[in-house]
Formats: C-alpha cells, sequence, structure tokens
C-alpha cells in the first residue's frame, strides 16, 4: 500500500490503464522471440531467491520448509 502511493502520485490512473493495455499486447510477444534468454535469467533469480528464503528460514524457529 505504501508503495502504491508513490506510483499514485507518479502517475495518472487512465495511464496506468493504458500502460496495462499496452504491456498486455507487447510483453507476450517479446516472450516468445526471447523465451530462452528470459528462461535462463528466470531461473537464476529463482535460484537466488530459493537460496535466500532457505537462509532466512534457517535461522527462523520454527519456519520449516515443505517438503516439495
Amino acid at each position: 500500500m505504501w508503495l502504491l502511493t508513490y506510483v499514485g502520485a507518479l502517475f495518472n490512473g487512465l495511464t496506468l490503464l493504458i500502460m496495462a493495455v499496452v504491456s498486455m499486447f507487447t510483453l507476450p510477444v517479446v516472450y516468445d522471440k526471447y523465451q530462452a534468454q528470459i528462461d535462463q535469467y528466470l531461473g537464476l533469480m529463482r535460484t537466488q531467491i530459493n537460496t535466500v528464503v532457505a537462509k532466512i528460514q534457517a535461522k527462523i524457529p520454527g519456519a520449516k520448509r515443505k517438503a516439495e
């Protein structure tokens, strides 16, 4: 909610709607064109996020990760 107040201060509601519509039609085409590169970087991000989450859960007592 705090972040949305700053986004709302920068953009008008109509501007956000236009950006959403343009993104809705642009992002699938970009993903189809660069799918291999995007998937590679998303895999790296997912690995880093899982590592950080595992470290945090190891330090919090009682926060055990579910078996996958």
